[in-house]
């Protein structure tokens, strides 16, 4: 029975597809007629407006109306005639030439002559139409003839239908029972389901004021070592542009030991000079000398001895020596001259330092100021007991979190 229903059931779905592709070639072909209809139409409004024409002059087309023009000046040209004659033909050629400007305005209006082709066209797509729906009224007398035959085989299957109506209703109030049971085992459910979701809140809202209250306390202590430490920096920091005076001192030390290479080298050309007859004690090479009195093999003097001007001698430096010259801005001296006048930019420079030094001392006791005053604020909020929000309790726990770390750090 199940087999006879299919095959019954797929040969209406046939038919439907039938009926639709009938129902679209009628569609066309009633379309392709309405287009004929149209073509009718102009082809009558065209036949009466060349009727019109035909009572108003003799011509009913341009072209033959260009011809008898074209006829008539031949003959006025070509053919010797009396005056009388020739005036008539320009008269008739006027006339002409105004019908002719009457037949193209109404050619015109009329939407021009209709076309032969188009017509044939769309008669023969109205038959190829005719001949589609005649093949699909065919088969649809077919199908109908085969649903029939299935109805004949199914023969008294047809009584069991009121009994699977039945059925059908029977297994319907089952169903609808076990739906109002699944019903109800929802709402039970759901109300536990809402009942735990309700105390999940309660905790995740102990909980996060749980942490906004330790992330506080956290950044009060973090606040408090903070300040703590920037004192503690203060206290321990060394004395301001110690460093620059350090360098200022060593660089006019430095200078001064060529001062006193100087001052050495005048004290002893200035010595006191041997008497007449007598001999200076410990002179370099003083037995050769003697040796040469009386052998005659001395040395003999250089002539032309003019002595040549001294040169100031170079003065080579260690690169932490230029370092520290450029780090003062200044230049490194590369001889003696001058020697003066750079230490006594050094000690402007040093005198320099020293008056920064006292600007940082005041600035440091304005920020030993300012941080003993931030911990007695804080100390009075603490003995307040006021409260403090971050404005993002759920991420700053986050970040309290990471806070040991930090402070591990430091």
């Amino acid at each position: 029975r199940f087999r006879f229903r299919f095959r019954f059931r797929f040969r209406v779905l046939t038919m439907g597809d039938l009926c639709a592709s009938f129902s679209r070639e009628q569609e066309e072909q009633n379309g392709i007629r309405t287009q004929l209809k149209a073509l009718d139409a102009q082809k009558d409004a065209v036949r009466a407006q060349q009727k019109a024409i035909r009572e108003k002059c003799q011509y009913v087309k341009v072209e033959d109306i260009d011809a008898a023009i074209e006829r008539l000046e031949n003959e006025m040209a070509h053919t010797s005639m009396p005056l009388n004659e020739e005036k008539k033909i320009v008269v008739q050629i006027s006339e002409l030439r105004k019908s002719k400007a009457l037949v193209k305005e109404l050619f015109e209006s009329s939407g021009g002559a209709v076309d032969p082709a188009a017509r044939d066209a769309l008669y023969a797509q109205l038959k190829a139409v005719g001949e589609k729906i005649t093949s699909l009224k065919a088969e649809e007398q077919e199908q109908r003839k085969i649903m029939d035959q299935i109805k004949a085989e199914l023969g008294e299957s047809k009584d069991e239908i009121p009994d699977l109506f039945k059925q059908k209703s029977d297994q319907y109030e089952i169903v609808k029972k076990c739906k109002e049971t699944i019903n109800k085992l929802r709402d039970e459910h759901r109300k536990v389901e809402d009942e735990y979701w309700t105390k999940e809140r309660a905790w995740r809202a102990q909980a996060k004021e749980d942490r906004q209250k330790k992330w506080e306390a956290e950044q009060e202590e973090r606040k408090k070592r903070d300040i703590e430490r920037k004192q503690r920096q203060l206290d321990e920091a060394g004395e301001p542009f110690d460093r620059e005076v350090t360098t200022c001192e060593q660089l006019v030390s430095y200078l001064k030991t060529f001062d006193k290479e100087e001052v050495a080298a005048e004290e002893v050309k200035s010595a006191p000079q041997a008497q007449d007859g007598m001999v200076v004690l410990n002179k370099k090479d003083a037995e050769n000398e003697m040796d040469s009195w009386f052998t005659g093999s001395g040395k003999g003097k250089k002539k032309g001895g003019k002595k040549k001007a001294t040169k100031p001698e170079k003065i080579v430096h260690s690169m932490d020596i230029i370092s520290s010259f450029a780090s003062l801005g200044l230049t490194a001296p590369t001889n003696k001259s001058g020697m003066s006048e750079l230490i006594t930019k050094l000690g402007e420079k040093k005198a320099e330092y020293l008056e920064k030094r006292k600007d940082e001392h005041v600035k440091r006791a304005a920020q030993k100021e300012a941080i003993a005053a931030q911990i007695a604020e804080g100390e009075t909020k603490a003995d307040e007991g006021e409260e403090k929000t971050n404005g993002t309790a759920e991420e700053k726990p986050e970040e309290a979190a990471d806070a040991p770390e930090e402070t591990a750090k430091e």
